[in-house]
């Protein structure tokens, strides 16, 4: 039975309208009654009286609407989505409608733990008060202070984008530590690729609502973070106005590629080249939007660089042979003529774009690779106030007060963060996570006494897991705020833990790489179970523990009290509206007319499910050294460049560890709609998605071609030994034609060694597996592939 794109259109509009249309809600629906009948810790519901709370789910980045249903205002029974949220429409992933099984977990940490043992054995936590623990760490953060040390405390936080990641940089600045990082997140790239080329440090943003050819670069719309709510929201919309192509160019026939119009199966780490090549294309035919390159570009044409010097441009260089698509087409393995196909379609759509990053939760794209996916946007002329491609704009909440630094905090800051201390550092660095972790790993130029994680779990989640682990030997005190028993948690010398996601009062600060604004407060559905705080008023106290400076540049009481006051000043603009119903078209240039009287009417519609919201912004000004949009991204410095290439886009590859005769193959790690892979572990309900191909018992498959099983001597179902160069696993192959021939695909979220016995131990942590790389112009880490062998077992 053949399944065409209209019957997948017509589904994607069903979901957004409200129904998950997976396998979820049946499978819930007959399985869950008889299935759950053996949980000691299964939620019995008194009858009573069902009562729906709407609010917004913070599982992911998406800040999908959400709505609970309540037995006699005590009892949470379903999660839904929310029909009137005007982003998803009443749809709604497996993972949030999953959530429930997050608050009532067997692993929640339902008080704050002290390690009395070894570090990571779980006999020695002990329970002990709210008040010893924030004495405890209070006590630990003043005396490093007090030592001028202040440096030498870090943090990880959620990559997720909210109102404590601002806390925590007041902190932190009144503190006197610049040692603050967000765990990897899709933004990182766009922020990056959006600084080299416009001057500006603002992740880009897709108006995918408006295009009509959409050419995707590894994006997993339809099943990674943050993307699938509004994605099948730009679906529907598609359908509405008409034909839309969506093109998919990736290694993996991935859900998106199974769905797109179009799936070009290229290499590995070839997507930049293909994209490359199609500019080539565009400019031999001289199909690009030629005004708009001349007048706001920088860079196309030669150039001459701060010294006096003449410099290739964009144009002479991919102008060669070498990005021709017959040269291209050796290095991804297609054919040239898909490529001039592809080129051809992309260039005579008017509204075409360009888009990557999109779904992935952690690493994607090189620095170059990101340069040359916005070097075809710049050709579209679609950078731009109007344009389909544009800057995450600024929420405009209530600025906070001025940070008070005394001298402990001045002496401090004289440290440079640690992963800029290294001998070889980044030109243009980033989130420098991944420096930082190695920094300390390979001998640092100072010590770590505290690091605090907050609502992340880097000793699963980062790629390449085993740097936290060797990092984590050279701190002296970690400290985990999380909800859960997670494997960081484990590891934790204390433990406050935070509210689960349906407890507590939180925020959303717009959604990844949409155009419009979006801001959303996240309500709690329940009063919390355990003896749990939020983090938020964690560090508040923490604050006030310290005192002196610290205590005043964070002046608010409680976490709620801190909200309250950002929408305040959000409402004090008088800038966008509130959006509580479905139909609002959030990607519309027309001007927003408020629709709240003051701060108390504003917060009383977000806490009861409503979203604020701003038409795109217009593009402002670039804060280039030209002045303009660059292609010759002047930012990178001369003295760091080592020929003219460096400072366009061009065809780039780090080099893998690991010779291609001890391993022959690639592994591809990838993200699927059924397992979750960042901080939240899968819960059960998401295990009964999990098809046979992926997970039977405790074995995990990994993807091949048939192809290449055949030179293996492997069959369908058979144990195997994979090795990478950074660990080894036993995995059973899945024979498939979606596999390319040479590489080996293996999904993200299992492998885990804490939570229960309903996740723990199934299958291998792909991370474990995976090599990072430093990219040499972010410092960030970038993976594409690692070097692998499978072999028989």
């Amino acid at each position: 039975m053949k399944f065409g794109r209209r019957a997948f259109l017509q589904i994607a509009a069903g979901a957004v309208g409200g129904s998950l249309l997976s396998p979820l809600p049946w499978q819930l629906a007959g399985d869950s009654a008889r299935w759950s009948q053996n949980w000691s810790w299964r939620p019995s519901p008194e009858r009573g009286e069902i009562t729906k709370v709407p609010s917004i789910c913070t599982m992911c980045e998406g800040g999908c609407g959400i709505q609970a249903r309540l037995v006699n205002g005590n009892r949470a029974i379903l999660v839904e989505g929310n029909p009137a949220n005007p982003v998803t429409e009443g749809g709604i992933c497996p993972l949030g409608a999953a959530g429930l099984q997050f608050l009532y977990a067997p692993y929640r940490i339902s008080r704050p733990l002290k390690q009395t043992k070894g570090r990571g054995n779980i006999s020695g936590f002990q329970p002990i008060t709210w008040d010893e623990a924030l004495a405890e760490l209070g006590k630990k953060l003043a005396i490093v202070r007090g030592e001028s040390k202040a440096h030498t405390v870090a943090c990880i936080t959620s990559g997720r984008q909210s109102s404590m990641d601002d806390l925590w940089q007041q902190l932190f600045s009144a503190y006197g530590s610049q040692n603050l990082f967000k765990m990897p997140t899709q933004a990182d790239g766009l922020r990056s690729s959006a600084l080299l080329t416009t001057g500006i440090a603002s992740p880009y943003t897709f108006a995918l609502e408006n295009a009509t050819h959409v050419l995707s670069f590894g994006s997993n719309l339809l099943e990674g973070a943050a993307a699938p709510g509004r994605a099948f929201a730009a679906l529907r919309q598609w359908r509405q106005n008409g034909n839309v192509k969506l093109v998919q160019v990736e290694s993996r026939c991935s859900l998106t590629a199974s769905k797109a119009d179009q799936w070009l199966a290229v290499e590995p780490g070839a997507e930049a080249a293909i994209a490359l090549s199609i500019a080539h294309v565009m400019i031999a035919g001289n199909t690009y939007d030629a005004d708009f390159v001349k007048n706001n570009v920088f860079g196309f044409e030669d150039w001459t660089d701060s010294t006096g010097k003449r410099r290739q441009g964009f144009k002479t260089l991919v102008s060669s042979p070498t990005y021709s698509p017959e040269e291209i087409a050796k290095k991804a393995k297609v054919d040239a003529a898909a490529i001039r196909a592809l080129a051809k379609d992309f260039a005579a759509q008017k509204n075409a774009i360009a888009v990557w990053n999109l779904g992935h939760s952690d690493l994607a794209f090189n620095t170059y690779d990101e340069l040359a996916f916005v070097a075809l946007n710049v050709l579209k002329g679609n950078i731009k106030t109007g344009g389909l491609v544009n800057l995450t704009a600024d929420i405009p909440l209530g600025a906070l007060p001025a940070v008070e630094k005394d001298a402990l905090a001045e002496n401090a800051a004289q440290q440079k963060r640690l992963d800029l201390t290294r001998d070889k550092t980044a030109p243009v660095p980033q989130n420098g996570l991944y420096g930082f972790l190695d920094s300390l790993a390979h001998g640092s130029k100072y010590p770590i006494e505290v690091l605090m994680v907050h609502e992340a779990n880097p000793a699963y989640s980062l790629m390449e897991s085993r740097l936290f682990q060797a990092a984590l030997d050279k701190i002296k005190m970690l400290v985990s705020f999380s909800s859960f028993m997670d494997e960081t948690a484990c590891l934790a010398d204390l433990v406050l833990p935070n509210h689960t996601a349906l407890e507590r009062l939180d925020d959303v600060k717009g959604i990844p790489a949409a155009s419009f604004s979006y801001y959303a407060v996240s309500s709690p559905i329940l009063k919390p179970l355990g003896d749990t705080k939020n983090t938020g008023d964690a560090v508040l106290a923490l604050a006030g523990k310290i005192g002196g400076t610290v205590a005043s540049s964070v002046p608010w009481k409680t976490y709620e009290e801190f909200l309250k006051f950002r929408v305040k000043g959000l409402a004090e603009t008088q800038k966008g509206a509130v959006a509580d119903k479905a139909g609002i078209r959030l990607t519309s240039a027309e001007p927003v007319k408020p629709n709240f009287k003051d701060g108390d009417d504003l917060w009383k519609k977000l806490k009861a499910g409503a979203c604020w919201y701003d038409a795109p912004a217009e593009m402002p000004s670039f804060k280039t050294a030209s002045g303009k949009l660059e292609l010759a991204c002047q930012a990178i410095p001369v003295a760091a460049a080592a020929d003219d290439h460096m400072f366009l886009p061009h065809l780039f590859t780090i080099k893998l560890a690991g010779g291609e005769q001890d391993f022959p193959l690639l592994l591809v790690a990838h993200s699927t709609g059924y397992l979750t892979s960042g901080y939240l572990a899968n819960p059960p309900f998401m295990n009964k998605l999990i098809p046979d191909w992926t997970l039977k018992g405790n074995e995990e498959f990994v993807d091949v071609n048939p192809q290449t099983a055949q030179s293996l001597g492997l069959s369908q179902g058979q144990s195997a030994s994979l090795r990478t160069t950074q660990g080894e696993a036993t995995v059973r192959v899945n024979v498939t034609s979606a596999a390319r021939p040479g590489v080996v695909f293996l999904p993200k979220g299992l492998g885990h060694k804490a939570y229960d016995e309903y996740i723990q131990n199934k299958g291998t942590n792909a991370n474990s597996l995976m090599e990072v790389l430093l990219d040499p112009v972010s410092g960030m880490g970038t993976v594409w592939a690692t070097r692998a062998q499978l072999r028989r077992v």
